[in-house]
């Protein structure tokens, strides 16, 4: 074996491609990555809104007080 390079095949890497796995996959991980990001933000808004809706209070009509003898 010479110390040339001409003969050897290029890595994968070495010319930008995926690391692993057919283009369909690479798809897949990016629509998983886009669920994954939709679910967290949606949970991160609905516990906003929880603590939001908390610290405002009750909404509704107050019940009349109740008098005791």
């Amino acid at each position: 074996m010479s110390g040339s390079d001409e003969g050897l095949k290029k890595h994968r890497h070495d010319l930008g491609h995926e690391d692993h796995g057919p283009k369909l996959a690479a798809g897949t991980t990016k629509a998983i990555q886009a669920m994954l990001g939709l679910w967290i933000a949606l949970t991160v808004g609905l516990i906003v809104y929880t603590m939001w809706d908390g610290v405002r209070g009750p909404t509704g009509p107050v019940p009349a007080a109740v008098e005791t003898k």
